[in-house]
C-alpha cells in the first residue's frame, strides 16, 4: 500500500518519518512552512526516493489551516495558484518531478464536500501541473466531476484517525478522534489494506483507497510509520 505523510511542517521528526513512507505532502507556506523548508524536505524525500507533491491550504498559520475560510474564488484560486507554484520552483531547483497534490485541513474537507471548491482546485492543477494526480477523501465530490480520468484522483483514507459511521472522519475535537496506539493504527492499517475500516461504533465498513496518511505532527508518528512500513515490507 502507498504510504503517504504531511511534511515540511515544522516538525522534528521529518527525516526519520521520510525512511518509512512512499510519498510526502510538503507544506507550501500557508498554514505552515516557508521556500527553505521546502527546499530542505525535498532533498531528504530525494535522499530516500520518497514521490514529492504539495500540501496547499488555506493561508492560516494561527489556527494550522484547520478552519475553513470563506475567501471569494478569484482570491482563493490566486492564493492556491502561488502555494504550488512555489512548490514548483523548488522542484525544479532540486530537479524532481512535482507528483502529486493533496490539501491540507479545512480545505481538503471542503474540497471533498464543496463541488465548486473542488472545481476551483481542478482548474489549478490543470493550469500548472496537469500530470500531478490530486488525493483526496474516499467519498469526495472530486470523483463525481465529470471531465476527470480516472488515474488523475487518487481515494485516500488515514492509519491514525477513527472514522464516523458515515465514513467521514471523527471530528478533532472529539477525543477518540486520533488514534494514539501503535498496535491499534496498525491493525487500522491492515484493515484498510483489506479494503474495509472499523469505525467508531464497532462496525466494520468497506472502504477502498489507493493511499494511506500518517500525519507527522502525531505524537507516536514515528512508531506507527515503522510497524506498518514493516507489514508493507511482508
Amino acid at each position: 500500500m502507498d504510504i503517504n505523510c504531511d511534511l515540511g511542517e515544522g516538525m522534528a521528526n521529518d527525516a526519520q518519518i521520510m525512511a518509512y513512507i512512499s510519498r510526502c505532502n510538503i507544506a507550501t507556506g500557508a498554514h505552515a512552512g516557508s521556500r527553505d523548508l521546502i527546499l530542505k524536505t525535498m532533498h531528504l524525500a530525494q535522499e530516500h526516493q520518497v514521490a514529492i507533491g504539495a500540501h496547499p491550504s488555506y493561508a492560516d498559520r494561527q489556527n494550522f489551516g484547520r478552519i475553513s475560510i470563506d475567501l471569494p474564488p478569484a482570491e482563493l484560486k490566486n492564493s492556491l495558484r502561488g502555494q504550488i507554484e512555489l512548490i514548483l520552483e523548488c522542484a525544479d531547483i532540486c530537479g524532481v518531478p512535482l507528483t502529486h497534490i493533496k490539501p491540507h485541513g479545512a480545505l481538503y474537507h471542503d474540497v471533498a464536500k464543496t463541488p465548486e471548491i473542488a472545481e476551483l482546485l481542478m482548474d489549478v492543477v490543470k493550469e500548472l501541473c496537469p500530470k500531478a494526480v490530486v488525493i483526496t477523501a474516499a467519498n469526495s465530490v472530486l470523483f463525481d466531476l465529470g471531465d476527470l480520468p480516472q488515474e488523475a484522483i487518487w481515494a485516500e483514507s488515514f492509519i491514525d484517525r477513527r472514522y464516523d459511521p458515515d465514513l467521514s472522519l471523527v471530528s478533532r475535537s472529539e477525543s477518540e478522534a486520533i488514534i494514539h496506539d501503535p498496535d491499534q493504527a496498525t491493525q487500522q492499517f491492515i484493515d484498510l489494506c483489506a479494503g474495509q475500516v472499523r469505525t467508531i461504533d464497532d462496525k466494520l465498513l468497506p472502504l477502498s483507497s489507493r493511499t494511506c496518511c500518517i500525519h507527522s505532527d502525531h505524537p507516536n508518528a514515528l512508531a506507527i510509520a515503522k510497524a506498518i512500513w514493516a507489514i508493507n515490507q511482508e
